[in-house]
């Protein structure tokens, strides 16, 4: 019993140095001009350094792989992410036919970056809300190209070929998308496709329901929970959520620093050293109207609203939500896990305890 006690504790402590927790970059700055590497590089260390959060922003979801101005050149938010330490979840731009530019970037990004790259990889996701533009409801809302399922399917299989025998062949393949493309059975093949299910959910932008920042918690989670009932027992990551400072009135939703204060303790402190998650975002680029940015810019430590998670919080969402994530993120990180202090710790406490 005492063996199986340390044992139990050792992966727990495994578990929690595997979660991932950050946010979301596009490849623009604010002004619209082309992310650099210096550019990423402060964005990586104002997300590290932010006040309140104890240095625990340190991973960086990423929409493409290929640098702005280039055909196929790396993006060069990779280079940064080694400089800064920042683990990446990396992503492909399905949509619109460049796939083979993409993988071409991704496969350069191997070569000329190696194991200091690849170490870093937390995941790779083939497209992002890609099914949500291609239905009816992404049609109407005008939300651009999108992919049929079964060429989403082609990507991703086409990915985990090009990193067949590279030091990125373990890294879990993904798709993000919009809870309610996940449950439409005719993306069901994407879902038998994934290693995990990436979830976008935003309650500001679900006008046709009750979405007030009272509501929005219950409507996130609704969305969580109808993804995980389809998701055959993978991992569902939170890929995009957050709440804007300032913008439009979308039914009963206000964009506020206060509401965004009240989203951000209710939806992301029990997900917080949970769940992989990537809040949307750092900093908005360009003139994004709303502006859902926890920050005022790139070199601002200080953020908008507090960002501090009281402990009883995220401990209480903890107990209800180890069941159905911690398992599934302790497995896919056995391969990465040996090399960490958490790794150490398990391998002494299981000989430790073992014999």
């Amino acid at each position: 019993m005492r063996s199986a006690q340390f044992l139990a504790l050792a992966m727990a402590v495994a578990t929690s140095e595997a979660v991932s927790q950050g946010f979301n970059y596009g490849a623009l700055k604010v002004d619209g001009s082309l992310k650099t590497q210096s550019d990423f590089e402060t964005e990586f260390s104002t997300a590290k350094n932010l006040v309140g959060t104890d240095n625990a922003f340190t991973s960086a979801r990423l929409y493409t792989m290929i640098q702005g101005g280039t055909t196929n050149g790396p993006i060069e938010a990779i280079p940064a992410a080694i400089k800064e330490k920042t683990t990446l979840l990396l992503g492909l731009w399905a949509s619109g036919g460049g796939m083979s530019n993409e993988i071409a970037a991704l496969t350069t990004a191997i070569s000329t970056y190696g194991d200091a790259f690849t170490d870093l990889v937390v995941g790779i996701s083939v497209g992002s809300e890609d099914l949500y533009r291609n239905s009816v409801t992404g049609v109407k809302a005008n939300a651009g190209l999108g992919v049929e399922p079964s060429e989403l399917v082609d990507y991703i299989n086409q990915v985990r070929s090009a990193i067949s025998g590279t030091s990125l062949s373990g890294a879990p393949i993904g798709h993000v998308d919009t809870w309610n493309s996940w449950t439409n059975g005719s993306n069901s093949a994407v879902i038998e496709a994934v290693d995990w299910l990436g979830f976008d959910g935003y309650p500001y932008y679900e006008n046709t329901d009750p979405n007030s920042i009272d509501d929005a918690k219950a409507l996130f989670n609704k969305g969580v929970s109808n993804t995980k009932a389809v998701a055959a027992g993978k991992e569902v990551w939170i890929t995009e959520t957050g709440w804007p400072t300032t913008g439009a009135t979308e039914n009963q939703a206000v964009a506020n620093v206060a509401n965004a204060k009240q989203y951000w303790d209710e939806v992301a402190c029990p997900l917080l050293g949970v769940t992989n998650t990537w809040w949307y975002i750092l900093e908005d680029a360009g003139t994004t109207a709303p502006s859902f940015g926890v920050t005022g810019s790139s070199t601002d430590t200080t953020p908008l609203y507090d960002l501090s998670c009281k402990a009883s919080t995220s401990s209480s969402s903890a107990a209800s939500s180890s069941s159905t994530s911690g398992a599934g993120i302790a497995e896919n990180s056995a391969t990465r896990v040996a090399g960490s202090a958490a790794g150490a710790l398990v391998v002494a406490l299981a000989l430790a305890f073992t014999f």
